[in-house]
């Protein structure tokens, strides 16, 4: 195989290619006889016909399949001998190939770019400092009381804590049903601070079970869901049953039926304050490592081919769809300017970090690896099925462990 490589640009590569004629020859040689074996012809038995009737016949298209199932492997062999990285598939053009000649292509892709990291020492950052207050494991404790209340059916009209279950019939506009738009035996808790519509709520004090009403209301401003916020509804609501809540309560016996771990309530109170401790100094890393990168990359100016962007968006467009099963959604491969711009933010953050690892020589030890897996993923590291993945991970974190290092970090009290 020969190669010779043309730079059209700062990452543009033009990778021309000649792959001598004995090895594709030696490749379509190999097909002709696997098809050979398996062809029936009129006048011949199953694998027995000759070979150059195989080839009279059929050796155009099987060429034609042999040089597609190779040209993805010579393309990858030849730009590693080229010491070339492609940084997204690369668009091969000016293919020539004859029976019995060389095969010739030329190959146009953009490179992985590669950055040596400045200014990485001495990065402002700010660490947040929080102190559990007796207040937010209050509203922990209510939380728990919430979520461990009883029910009991009660012969009484609905009031503000109880819980009602009914059935719900969205209505047209002229008070018709709208068919299809009906939820059944729904629990609606009443007061429920997070409710998606309090004046539909408040509507609903006073009803019994058995009885039925139309309500008109509106969502709530501020809901996440734009398509819901501030719009009106109507429904009909029949009654079946109203539930007053009990809430337990807040002693040693209630901790006692969270956890063996809890004798008191004072060991329940220690548990959620420094389950609190923990989400902020995860919440103030996550911060402070965002900050760091953000520096870095304002430290290093430097552009990114956008084949390697819009490469990097459709695998994860691919990935979203294998995992919703959505194998047949078609892509129109157009992306927003903020996706574009967090894919170029993450991009950046790898191609800095990585130079980062390897001018400060960082490395993971097998032995802080098995530690490090055993603590995220509860097994040894040889039973993983992403290995390189968690140990990139690893990776990544001890860098950002030596920017902190080397970082000007003022804290501040949150």
């Amino acid at each position: 195989m020969k190669t010779q490589v043309t730079e059209k640009g700062q990452w543009a590569r033009e990778l021309a290619v000649e792959v001598e004629a004995a090895r594709i020859d030696d490749a379509v040689n190999k097909a002709l006889r696997r098809y050979q074996k398996r062809l029936e012809i009129p006048g011949f038995r199953k694998g027995k016909v000759p070979l150059r009737i195989v080839e009279a016949r059929f050796g155009s298209s099987i060429r034609g399949e042999v040089l597609g199932d190779l040209l993805p492997s010579l393309l990858e062999e030849a730009a590693r001998e080229a010491g070339l990285r492609p940084a997204a598939p690369p668009k091969i053009s000016q293919l020539d190939h004859e029976p019995g000649g060389s095969l010739t292509f030329t190959a146009d892709f953009d490179i992985w770019p590669e950055i040596t990291a400045e200014h990485y020492e001495n990065l402002a950052a700010t660490r947040m400092v929080h102190e559990v207050a007796d207040e937010e494991i209050s509203e922990h404790l209510e939380e728990l009381r919430r979520r461990h209340a009883t029910e009991q059916v009660v012969e009484r009209p609905l009031a503000n804590g109880d819980v009602l279950v009914a059935d719900l019939q969205r209505l047209d506009d002229s008070g018709l049903p709208v068919i299809g738009d009906k939820y059944e035996k729904r629990h609606i808790l009443i007061g429920d601070e997070n409710a998606l519509s309090p004046e539909f709520e408040e509507a609903l004090v006073g009803m019994s079970a058995g009885e039925e009403r139309k309500v008109r209301f509106a969502y709530r401003e501020d809901l996440p869901n734009e398509q819901l916020a501030g719009q009106t509804a109507h429904f009909a609501v029949a009654a079946h049953e109203v539930r007053e809540r009990t809430l337990p309560e807040l002693d040693d016996e209630f901790a006692k039926d969270l956890g063996e771990q809890f004798q008191t309530l004072s060991d329940l109170r220690q548990h959620l304050s420094e389950q609190i401790q923990q989400r902020w100094e995860y919440m103030a890393q996550q911060r402070l490592r965002s900050e760091l990168i953000s520096q870095l990359i304002l430290k290093n100016n430097f552009e990114l081919p956008e084949s390697m962007v819009d490469n990097y968006l459709d695998s994860l467009e691919g990935e979203q769809a294998s995992h919703d099963h959505d194998h047949d959604h078609d892509h129109d491969h157009s992306h927003s300017d903020e996706e574009r711009a967090q894919a170029t933010h993450q991009l950046k953050s790898y191609l800095l970090l990585e130079s980062v690892r390897q001018q400060a020589k960082v490395e993971v030890t097998d032995e802080e690896f098995a530690q490090f897996a055993a603590a995220r993923a509860g097994v040894q590291p040889a039973d993983l099925q992403n290995v390189e993945g968690l140990r990139r991970e690893l990776e990544d974190q001890k860098v950002i462990e030596f920017l902190i290092a080397k970082a000007e970090i003022k804290e501040e009290k949150v």
